[in-house]
C-alpha cells in the first residue's frame, strides 16, 4: 500500500524535508520474485527492469514479467546481480555463475558464463563491456566476444571487485574489497589512495562537474579538482549512488536507508518512515524523473504527485479532518478530532484548544470580521478565536441549540448564523437566539448554511433544503431528484447564476433566478451518489470530495447537463495513488473542503488534510508514455509481436496485449488502437489495455496503439502486421479454377435440359397438377389440428343445408368451446394452449360418426354438423364427446391437467337458414357456460310454438 514519506530530520532542524514526496512500494505479494533489488534499468522502449536473486522482473507500470534460467534467456543460474543499458539501447543482465546475456526487444542473447559471480557491469563508450566479479578481478569482453582479465597479478588490490565506472576521458575506476584501482585508456592498471582507501569501495560515480564519487563500507569521499580526496561522510556504510544534476545526491546505505545530500545537508529515510528494509542495493531516476529504490525488502518509489497530504507525521494534531478553511491570505485552517492547527507556507502550528474545549474535536470553520475565526466543536460548542485567544465561548447553557456545532454563517451585520445538531442559533452581539424553531425545519440536523446576495439563507440538513427568507421557511422539492435527502455543502456559482448542493443523490444545480432544480447523478456517469463538498478551481475545474476520493469533473460539462446540452460528464478520481494518505475524505460538516489563495485545493480526509495544485496536473500531463505491445495471442498460440506475423488459414480469434509504459498514473492511462484493413480510423479503449478480433477475413493487417495521459497528448504508435493466410478455396486461382468448372458444368447442364425438357414436360404438367391439388387441400385444413377450417366447414354446411331441406331430413349444428382456456394459456404458455388444441381436436375426431363434418371454428371453439339426426340422437353424440374429452389423459402436457368442454346445440328448422342455425347454436353455447360449464345444451326455439 502507498505511503506518505516522512523524513526523519536531524537535529539541527535545518535539513531538505522530503515532504512534498509521495512513496510507494512493491515486494513478493505485487508479484516480484524476490525482495532483494540488485539492480535497477529502464531500456529505450520505457520498460523498468528488476535484478534479484530470483530472476530480472521486467515492469511496465501494473504487472511484472520475470525472466529466469531458461532456454529463452539461456542464463545458468536465476540469480541476477547487475544489469546495465548501453548506449545502444541494449540491455546488459549478469549474475550468479558469471551469466551474461544480452536483450534487444524481445530477443535474448547469452554469453559463455565466467563461472563465478557478477557483481558489476558496465558498457563503455567503446562498446566494452566489462565485469567486475566476486573473486577472478576484472573481465573486459570486446564486440568479437574475445576477452581480457585483470587480477591481484596484475596490481588489482583485490580479485574482488564490486564496482566500476568510466569517466569522462574513458578511464575506467575500479573499487575491489581492498581499495580503488584505475585502467586508463591504454589499458594500464594502478592502484589509487592506497593509504586513505585501503578498504571495501562498493559504489563510484561522478557529480554533475565530474568529480568522482567514492562510497566505501566507512564514508563517502570525493575526489576534487586537485586530486585530493575529500571525506563528505564518515562512519556511514555506503552502497550505491545516485547523483544529480541539481546538485542532489542520494546515497543507499547498507544499514542505514536512504541518504539525501544537498549543500551540505543530510536527509534519512528508513524503515520508521515506511522504507521497506534498511538496506538499499539499488538506486534509479526513471524518464519521467520518479525515484525507486532497491531494498532487501522491496522496491520503493519516491515520486512527485498530484495531491500532497500534512497528517499527524508532519505536526498536525490528529489525521482525522473534519474542516479545512482557508484565510484567503497565506494559511489555511484544519479542524481535526483532536484540535485545530494553522499551515502557512508548509509550517504547522498547533492552536491550543484546551482551555474551552475539552476533547479539541473541531468539527466546523468560518472566517469572521477582521481575520477572526469562528471555530465549531464536537461537543463543546462554538469559539470565537481573535488575536491568539478565544474571545467568546458559547454554549447550550449560554442559549446555543446544541454543543455540536456543524455549520457556522457569519453575516453581513456582524451576527452569525450557527448550524447544530438540534437547530438553529442566531448570535448578535453577544445575544442568543431561535430565529426558527427546530420543529419547524424539516431536520434539526443542520449540516451546511449558505447566504446568497439577495438575502436567502440555505439550510442543509439530513431532510434536504430550505431557504429562510424575510422570516419566512420554506422547503425545495427533492423528491424529483433521485430521492436526495441529505445536503452537505453548498458552493455558489455567481457567473451561471447557480447555487450548487453536494447530496446524498449527486449534484443539485438551483438555479437562483427561476428556482428550478436540475440533478447531475448516476444517470449522467458520476460514479458515485454521496458527494460531500464542492470547489471551483481557478481553471473552472469542478473538485468534489467523496467516500472514495476526490472527483474533477469540467464546471461546463455540469453545466452542458444542466441546460440539457449533453448527456454525460467525464470525470477524473484521484485518491491514495495521487498522493492522499486516504482516499476517505470526510464530510458532514463544513466547510469539508477549502479553495486556498494560492489556487490549491484543500480536502479533508480521514488520515490528514490533502491539498492539489490544479495547475501542476499540466505536468503531468505533459508526460506522454510510451506504449508497447507485449504479446499477439491467435487462437491460443503466443507470438512476440516484433517481426511480421504470419498466421494460418482458419485462424478466427486474434488478441493483442499492450502497456503504456508510464508510472506516475498508470491507471490513468488512456488508449487508441486502430487495425489497418479492418477499421478507418481510431477506436478509443479507454483503460482497457487488449484487444481482441474475432473472423477477420485473410489478407493482410497494421494494428497500431498509442497511449496518453488524461488530458495529454498521444504517444507515438506501436505497430505490428500480420496476416491471415487463406484456405485453398480462398486463394484467387483456385476460385478461377472453380468458376471455368462452373461454367463447363453449367453448358454441359444446359444441353441435358434441352434435351430433356420434352421428355420432362408431361410429367411436369402432371406434377403441377398434383401440387395445386395437394395446396387446395391444404387451404381447407386448420394448420394447427389438422381438422377442417372455416372455409371447408361453410361447404359442408351449404351443401347439408340444400340437401336437409330437399329430403326434408333433420340438420343439427354443435359448437363447442373449451372451459376456461384463457388459464391455460396465462398460467402455462400459449405452446401448451397449442398443445391442448391438438389434443382436444384429436379426440373429437377419434369419437366422431363418419357422417359428422367436424371444424375448427376459431380459437378454443369447435363447429360439428351432425346431418340426418335428431335432436335427441344429436343430444347423446354430443355428452358422448364431452366425456371424452373431460376423461382423457392430459398429464403428458402438464401434470394434472383436466379439459371439459360447453356444447350448445341447435336443429334446422323450416324457416331457418345457416346463419340464423349458427346463432342459435352460439345461443345455447351462451346458456351452457352460465350454467357451470362442462355441459350440453340445447336451443328451445323449435318448441316456441
Amino acid at each position: 500500500m502507498p505511503v506518505v514519506a516522512t523524513p526523519t530530520v536531524a537535529k539541527n532542524n535545518d535539513m531538505v524535508s522530503l515532504d512534498n514526496y509521495f512513496s510507494e512500494s512493491w515486494s513478493t505479494i505485487d508479484g516480484l520474485p524476490h525482495n532483494t533489488i540488485n539492480a535497477i534499468a529502464q531500456t529505450p522502449d520505457g520498460y523498468l527492469w528488476f535484478a534479484t536473486w530470483e530472476g530480472v522482473a521486467r515492469f511496465n507500470g501494473r504487472r511484472f514479467d520475470i525472466f529466469e534460467r531458461n532456454a529463452q534467456t539461456g542464463l545458468p543460474d536465476s540469480g541476477i546481480r547487475t544489469l546495465n543499458v548501453s548506449e545502444n539501447g541494449d540491455l546488459f543482465v549478469a549474475g550468479s555463475r558469471g551469466g551474461i546475456a544480452r536483450v534487444r526487444g524481445y530477443q535474448w542473447q547469452s554469453y559463455p558464463p565466467l563461472g563465478v559471480l557478477i557483481n558489476k557491469a558496465i558498457v563503455d563508450s567503446q562498446q566494452r563491456l566489462w565485469l567486475a566479479t566476486e573473486g577472478e578481478g576484472v573481465i573486459m569482453q570486446l564486440p568479437d566476444g574475445s576477452r581480457r582479465q585483470f587480477t591481484e597479478d596484475d596490481g588489482l588490490p583485490a580479485n574482488a571487485v564490486h564496482s566500476l565506472f568510466e569517466d569522462s576521458q574513458g578511464q575506467i575506476w575500479v573499487g575491489t574489497m581492498a581499495g580503488l584501482a584505475l585502467i586508463d585508456t591504454q589499458l594500464a592498471l594502478s592502484q589509487q589512495f592506497t593509504e586513505q582507501l585501503s578498504l571495501p569501495v562498493f559504489a563510484l560515480a561522478a557529480t554533475n562537474d565530474q568529480q568522482l564519487l567514492i562510497g566505501t563500507e566507512r564514508g563517502l569521499y570525493q575526489l576534487s579538482e586537485q586530486q585530493q580526496l575529500v571525506r563528505l561522510l564518515a562512519d556511514v556504510p555506503v552502497a550505491t549512488l545516485l547523483p544529480e544534476a541539481s546538485g542532489v545526491l542520494w546515497i543507499g546505505t547498507v544499514d542505514r536507508g536512504l541518504l539525501r545530500l544537498f549543500s551540505d545537508k543530510v536527509e534519512q529515510l528508513s524503515i520508521e518512515q515506511g522504507l521497506p528494509n534498511n538496506r538499499v542495493l539499488a538506486l534509479f531516476r526513471d524518464k519521467e524523473r520518479s525515484l525507486w529504490v532497491g531494498t532487501n525488502g522491496g522496491i520503493f518509489r519516491l515520486r512527485d504527485a498530484p495531491f500532497t497530504t500534512y497528517t499527524s507525521e508532519q505536526g498536525l494534531a490528529d489525521n482525522y479532518v473534519r474542516t479545512v478553511l482557508s484565510d484567503q491570505v497565506d494559511c489555511v485552517y484544519v479542524g481535526s478530532s483532536q484540535g485545530l492547527d494553522q499551515i502557512c507556507d508548509g509550517s504547522i502550528r498547533n492552536i491550543d484548544l484546551s482551555s474551552h474545549a475539552a476533547g479539541q474535536s473541531v468539527l466546523s470553520l468560518a472566517q469572521g470580521q477582521q481575520q477572526s475565526l469562528w471555530i465549531g466543536t464536537y461537543t463543546d460548542g462554538l469559539l470565537h478565536y481573535a488575536n491568539g485567544e478565544v474571545v467568546a465561548h458559547y454554549r447550550t447553557e449560554d442559549g446555543l441549540a446544541a454543543n455540536e456545532v456543524r455549520a457556522i454563517l457569519p453575516m453581513p451585520d456582524g451576527s452569525v448564523l450557527v448550524g447544530t445538531s438540534q437547530g438553529l442559533t442566531l448570535i448578535d452581539q453577544g445575544q442568543l437566539t431561535t430565529p426558527i424553531a427546530a420543529g419547524t425545519l424539516p431536520s434539526p440536523f443542520i449540516m451546511a448554511l449558505h447566504l446568497t446576495g439577495d438575502g436567502r439563507v440555505f439550510i442543509g440538513s439530513g431532510a434536504g433544503v430550505s431557504i429562510w427568507h424575510n422570516n419566512q421557511l420554506r422547503q425545495l422539492d427533492f423528491s424529483v431528484l433521485d430521492q436526495a435527502e441529505y445536503a452537505f455543502g453548498f458552493l455558489e456559482d455567481t457567473e451561471a447564476g447557480i447555487l450548487w448542493m453536494t447530496t446524498d443523490r449527486g449534484l443539485v444545480a438551483f438555479d437562483l433566478a427561476s428556482e428550478q432544480l436540475a440533478l447531475v447523478g448516476r444517470a449522467h456517469g458520476m460514479p458515485f451518489d454521496k458527494l460531500f463538498q464542492l470547489v471551483i478551481d481557478k481553471q473552472q475545474h469542478f473538485w468534489i470530495s467523496t467516500n472514495r476520493g476526490v472527483l474533477r469533473i469540467g464546471r461546463q460539462q455540469a453545466l452542458d447537463v444542466v441546460y440539457g446540452r449533453r448527456d454525460q460528464v467525464n470525470y477524473e478520481l484521484f485518491g491514495e495513488s495521487d498522493g492522499m494518505a486516504s482516499s476517505q475524505a470526510n464530510g458532514g460538516s463544513s466547510p469539508a473542503a477549502s479553495l486556498h489563495s494560492d489556487g490549491s485545493v484543500w480536502v479533508a480526509t480521514s488520515v490528514g488534510a490533502s491539498k492539489v495544485q490544479p495547475t501542476r496536473l499540466t505536468s503531468f500531463s505533459a508526460i506522454i508514455p510510451p506504449v508497447v505491445l507485449e504479446k499477439l495471442v491467435a487462437d491460443g498460440k503466443e507470438y512476440a509481436p516484433e517481426h511480421r506475423i504470419e498466421l494460418a488459414a482458419g485462424t478466427s480469434r486474434i488478441e493483442l496485449e499492450y502497456a503504456g509504459l508510464g508510472y506516475i498514473m498508470p491507471q490513468r492511462i488512456r488508449y487508441r488502437t486502430m487495425l489497418e484493413g479492418f477499421e478507418q480510423d481510431w477506436t478509443l479503449r479507454g483503460n482497457q489495455p487488449n484487444v481482441q478480433y474475432t473472423n477477420l477475413l485473410p489478407g493482410q493487417y497494421r494494428f497500431n496503439v498509442a497511449a496518453s495521459y488524461p488530458d495529454g497528448g498521444w504517444s507515438p504508435a506501436a505497430t505490428v502486421s500480420f496476416s491471415i493466410a487463406p484456405h485453398l478455396w480462398q486463394r484467387p486461382l483456385f476460385q478461377l479454377l472453380v468458376v471455368l468448372a462452373l461454367a463447363v458444368l453449367i453448358i454441359s447442364a444446359v444441353r441435358w435440359r434441352l434435351g430433356s425438357l420434352k421428355r420432362s414436360e408431361l410429367k411436369l404438367k402432371l406434377q403441377v397438377a398434383e401440387k395445386t391439388a395437394e395446396l387446395a387441400a391444404l387451404a381447407r385444413l386448420d394448420s394447427l389440428t389438422g381438422l377442417a377450417n372455416r372455409r371447408a366447414f361453410d361447404e359442408a354446411m351449404q351443401h347439408e343445408l340444400k340437401r336437409a331441406k330437399r329430403q326434408q331430413e333433420p340438420l343439427c349444428l354443435a359448437l363447442l368451446d373449451i372451459d376456461h382456456f384463457k388459464k391455460v394459456n396465462d398460467n402455462w404458455s400459449h405452446t401448451v394452449g397449442d398443445e391442448v388444441l391438438k389434443r382436444v381436436a384429436a379426440v373429437l375426431q377419434k369419437h366422431c360418426r363418419d357422417i359428422d363434418s367436424l371444424a375448427r371454428w376459431g380459437g378454443e371453439e369447435f363447429v360439428i354438423l351432425l346431418p340426418d339426426t335428431p335432436v335427441a340422437l344429436a343430444e347423446e353424440v354430443c355428452d358422448r364427446l364431452r366425456q371424452q374429452v373431460a376423461s382423457a389423459d392430459y398429464s403428458d402436457i402438464v401434470a394434472d391437467l383436466t379439459i371439459t368442454l360447453s356444447i350448445g346445440l341447435a336443429i334446422l328448422d323450416d324457416k331457418d337458414d345457416g346463419k340464423q342455425l349458427l346463432i342459435d347454436a352460439d345461443r345455447a353455447l351462451y346458456q351452457a357456460k352460465n350454467h357451470g360449464r362442462n355441459a350440453v345444451i340445447t336451443n328451445d326455439n323449435n318448441n316456441d310454438d
